[in-house]
């Protein structure tokens, strides 16, 4: 044996008195330690990480090293384990044994750097068993080659790891008998420093001169052979550019004697694989015997399909250490994941930060932005790599399948920093294939993924606004980009994302001014919400504690979605945020968002901290918002009001308001709305229709344009309390207009509207339909409201459209339905442990007394 050799069967005893089969870093401790209690001799982690090939090995490993773990394991020393090994082989071993012997011992390591090498955990990668059978019938039948071929990232190297284990090295493997040789780019280089050539390593190793030669010997000596000689070669594409070693790589191809016993596996890059085919197909016998495969695709020419969703939540749970389900990720992020390389990206990323979910959209965002950092923008040659990947995003069209551009327009920018070009093929950002298709097959540069490619088209729009985001560099993105389109949509979150990490927050109003959908102003909304959160939460961020200013509270009063983000955005700023002014208007929000989940426990929590500030609350607001809170407050425990003074305050402030000369719809604040707001919903409960309608006008008086505005929630709110106003006065045509009007300007797709608002229009239309007795129609709004606030969580509305369903539902002959809406209304207060305020009850005058019974039952069962 030689001393490599030696090594190997250490190893395998060293495994074998720990009683581990496998071995990780992890185990590496634990021997250290298992070591040290039976000699009494330290030998250290990092050493036994070493001695496995888990850190690289500089020098030759110590004599105390090895007579420590040959004492591990029962000998005297290193040199009586050596002659014990000798001894044994002295017998005359198998030519066949003696190879199998030799090229486990190489596979072992190439097999160890692999898994070292996997992005992620190597326990934790799926195996991607549907390639198995493929696999089986390639070394059961009469071919000599094949390919796993696949782009960078696709994970073709943990592929070919996963079938070695499985059909040669694991305890059941299914072909134990088999001689399986795996080398890969770190083999070959070390034997070419080394002053060698593939040659002689190979007769050094093997004793033939080659692998002809081999071939040659067993098929006149067949009865040596105990099964098939597997030859497994990966990560040779940086050497196959070489036109030296492509040729050496060709004649080695044509070389090999037809057999039916070798078989050879190239783990290649489909750029490598393009420029291999000529030569393939140039030949009949080399066509003949290579097997592409069942997952082989022309188009692509790889026959590594993306992972499948069971295979991405497969790795995330054991990255978890929990069951990671479909619903736990969002939809963007398990579609990146089906390229294994993304899913190392976060691992990596996860490491360092532990603030994202999965269900968070930014998480896409910040991979590509963490990805990039690493491979670009903080590597070599960084200027030169960003200076190449703008050049390729500016040329890029959009072709039949992919965005590509011809190699050739890009030509002279390559030719200008040809080691920065090949850096970046190396690293997989940017991919150069074969285009077929054409009369002169010509070669195509492509971006690895699209959402990279959209990343530098961004930077791009940045560098043309001198990173100045305004409404120019908006309207630029609207005009530049189609709507409905997910490049529009990815733009817009980088902007977002662009904006939040250098705390300009007033240019993103901007997104809500300007004609973009209103899907593209809610994505927007949420998205604003999920990276302001984030970003509050990173070390030196420039949107902080101390940053977030007043134009945070416009866009947060502006876009009022009561959706759950929306809820912990308010909650997380509001905790955070050391502003004092700030601080109490987040608070305002949230006791906003309070009233209408019914909550009020919150309430009374977010009250007691707004009540330290009542001063400070009558000078930022033009009323006292904690008046009017307390007055909800005292409704949904069932206090009495004291309203008098209240009221005088309700009218002072309408004399204010009416007094103000005319303005512009620019300069109401978001204090005004907020209360306003409050105001109209205090006077509705409390059924003063005609101060409401009186107060509706005075805000018209000061804002004469309200009612265009289409970039606020504020105005399709303040039009339907307006139009609900009309209902109770009995002004049911000027409420058809309102209800006309709102319809006409919520169908139009560039009006900023809300599921808020959505609700609040059914309720609206519910009611008005009831009010003129048109109960067919009052009872499908109600049902279509019921369907927008299950699924929005308002649970206000929901009170209030299983009202108006009863309301309806009393004026027909389906009074066992009015029994089991009703019953409905009270599992529902029940399940939410929720009251049933007056101000939730937006029905008619009529109706009063059925919600009085129905509230006094509801007390009832609560006592």
């Amino acid at each position: 044996m030689n001393a490599n050799d030696l090594l190997i069967e250490l190893r395998k005893f060293v495994l074998i008195k720990s009683g581990l089969r496998n071995i990780d870093p992890a185990h590496c401790k634990i021997i250290s330690e298992y070591v040290f209690q039976e000699t009494k001799n330290y030998v250290s982690e990092t050493t036994i990480k070493r001695f496995f090939g888990f850190a690289n090995t500089l020098h030759k490993f110590s004599l105390f090293t090895l007579n420590s773990l040959s004492q591990y394991i029962g000998y005297n020393d290193w040199d009586s384990f050596c002659k014990d090994k000798e001894n044994q082989t002295t017998s005359v071993q198998s030519v066949w044994q003696d190879l199998k012997l030799k090229a486990h011992a190489i596979t072992e390591i190439s097999l160890i750097a692999k898994k070292n090498n996997s992005g992620v955990p190597f326990s934790a990668t799926a195996n991607r068993s549907f390639f198995y059978p493929d696999f089986d019938y390639f070394l059961k039948n009469n071919y000599q080659f094949t390919t796993v071929s696949a782009q960078p990232g696709q994970g073709k190297s943990i592929l070919l790891a996963h079938m070695v284990e499985y059909f040669f090295f694991s305890e059941n493997a299914l072909y134990k008998n088999d001689i399986v040789l795996m080398i890969n780019s770190t083999s070959i280089s070390t034997i070419i420093q080394n002053g060698s050539t593939l040659k002689d390593w190979f007769l050094k190793e093997f004793k033939f001169g080659s692998l002809t030669e081999l071939i040659s010997f067993f098929k006149k000596n067949p009865e040596k052979r105990e099964g098939r000689f597997i030859i497994i070669v990966d990560g040779i594409d940086e050497l196959l550019a070489r036109s030296n070693h492509f040729k050496t790589f060709i004649d080695f191809l044509y070389s090999i004697e037809e057999n039916n016993f070798v078989k050879l596996i190239f783990g290649l890059r489909t750029n490598s694989w393009i420029n291999l085919q000529p030569a393939i197909y140039g030949s009949a016998s080399l066509t003949k015997a290579w097997y592409t495969g069942l997952f082989y695709d022309e188009d692509t020419l790889s026959n590594v399909p993306p992972l499948n969703a069971d295979e991405v939540l497969y790795t995330l749970s054991h990255i978890e250490n929990k069951i990671i389900n479909r619903a736990d990720v969002s939809p963007p992020l398990l579609a990146q994941f089906k390229t294994p390389f993304w899913l190392q990206v976060y691992f990596k990323l996860k490491d360092e930060n532990h603030h994202l979910e999965l269900s968070n959209p930014l998480l896409c965002y910040e991979l590509i932005s963490y990805f990039l950092e690493k491979r670009v923008f903080l590597a070599k040659k960084s200027t030169e790599k960003i200076f190449l990947l703008k050049k390729i995003s500016d040329c890029i069209s959009e072709g039949n399948k992919k965005l590509r551009v011809s190699k050739e327009k890009i030509l002279s920018y390559i030719n200008c920093y040809p080691d920065a070009y090949e850096e970046l093929l190396h690293a997989g950002i940017i991919i150069e294939e074969k285009r077929l298709s054409t009369t002169i097959p010509t070669e195509i540069v492509r971006f690895l993924s699209d959402d990279i490619y959209t990343y530098f088209l961004f930077i791009q729009i940045t560098d043309k606004f001198e990173y100045k985001p305004g409404k120019s560099f908006f309207e630029y993105i609207l005009n530049s980009f189609p709507a409905q389109n997910a490049r529009r949509d990815h733009i817009l979150n980088w902007s977002i994302r662009f904006c939040i990490n250098r705390n300009e927050i007033a240019a993103l109003k901007n997104i809500f001014k300007l004609p973009f959908t209103n899907r593209e102003k809610n994505t927007a909304f949420d998205f604003f919400c999920y990276v302001s959160k984030f970003e509050l939460t990173k070390p030196n961020s420039n949107f902080n504690k101390l940053s977030i200013g007043v134009d945070f509270i416009d866009i947060m009063a502006s876009g009022r979605t009561m959706s759950t983000l929306y809820k912990e955005t308010i909650k997380t700023i509001s905790e955070n945020v050391l502003n004092e002014d700030i601080q109490i208007m987040l608070h305002v929000i949230e006791c906003n968002v309070n009233l209408i989940d019914v909550d009020k426990v919150s309430l009374a929590n977010t009250m007691q901290l707004l009540k330290r500030n009542y001063k400070r609350l009558g000078e930022l607001f033009p009323i006292n918002p904690y008046d009017l809170i307390l007055y909800f407050y005292n409704n949904i425990v069932n206090k009495p009001n004291e309203s008098k003074t209240l009221e005088d305050k309700i009218i002072k402030l309408c004399q204010d308001i009416d007094r103000s000369g005319p303005k512009r719809n620019d300069e109401i604040t978001a204090t005004e709305m907020l209360s306003y707001r409050l105001v109209l919903i205090t006077l509705f409960s409390q059924k003063s229709y005609a101060e409401c309608h009186r107060f509706i006008m005075a805000i018209l008086s000061k804002y004469p344009n309200i009612f265009y505005v289409r970039h606020s929630v504020f105005s399709p709110f303040l039009l339907l309390h307006l139009g609900q106003t009309y209902i109770k006065l009995n002004y049911f045509k000027k409420a058809q207009r309102i209800m006309q009007f709102v319809d006409k300007i919520i169908s139009s797709e560039y009006t900023y509207h809300t599921n808020f608002i959505l609700a609040s229009f059914s309720i609206f239309k519910a009611n008005f339909y009831n009010a003129t007795n048109n109960y067919e129609q009052a009872l499908i709004e109600a049902n279509a409201g019921l369907q927008i606030t299950g699924n929005n969580d308002f649970k206000m509305f929901e009170i209030s459209l299983l009202l108006s369903k009863i309301d309806t539902l009393k004026h027909t002959e389906e009074s066992e339905e009015v029994s089991n809406v009703i019953k409905e209304l009270l599992n529902f207060l029940t399940v939410h442990k929720l009251s049933m305020p007056d101000y939730s009850n937006l029905s008619g005058s009529e109706f009063e007394h059925t919600f009085k019974i129905l509230k006094s039952y509801r007390r009832h069962q609560n006592l």
